[in-house]
């Protein structure tokens, strides 16, 4: 099987696997930020480093979120604050890239926009945090099982 064709395979049966998992066992994660989670993966160049690398960003962009939630909101919410605000969690999330396991940039900003667009800013807390997290590294988690299949597919067919 050619390697596109084994990948392709291999990420539909994760995917399926996970969301008719999700969907009988009435999982309390949203699906998206999980493929979200699987596309970062992917993005991050796979294998260990690449689960490890995605995972750790996209749970910073999470708590980069919930950290400029709680300070808007202790700062009243004044527009202009709001958005120099967030403008300083993008700043941060640039900065981590200093340190090697957050080094991956688009996860945090991934990661961040997850946590916007599911929670949103108004709405945010770290019950919905965790449960983000734990859907983008589960869909990190996919891509790393996807692609364990991926060579165990290429190798029986080659």
């Amino acid at each position: 099987m050619n390697p596109i064709a084994a990948r392709g395979l291999s990420l539909a049966l994760a995917v399926a696997i996970w969301a008719t998992i999700s969907h009988l066992a009435r999982v309390p994660l949203q699906l998206w930020p999980v493929i979200i989670g699987l596309g970062c993966f992917l993005a991050a160049g796979g294998g260990i480093q690449g689960l490890q690398k995605s995972i750790a960003s996209t749970l910073s962009g999470v708590v980069w979120v919930l950290l400029y939630v709680t300070v808007s909101r202790a700062l009243g919410r004044p527009g202009i604050l709001d958005a120099l605000v967030l403008g300083a969690a993008v700043f941060a999330i640039v900065l981590q890239t200093r340190v090697p396991a957050l080094s991956y940039t688009p996860g945090a900003i991934a990661g961040a926009g997850v946590t916007m667009g599911a929670l949103g800013v108004r709405s945010a807390n770290v019950q919905g945090g965790v449960r983000l997290a734990i859907a983008l590294a589960l869909g990190a988690v996919l891509g790393y099982a996807a692609e364990w299949l991926t060579a165990r597919v290429r190798h029986r067919t080659a």
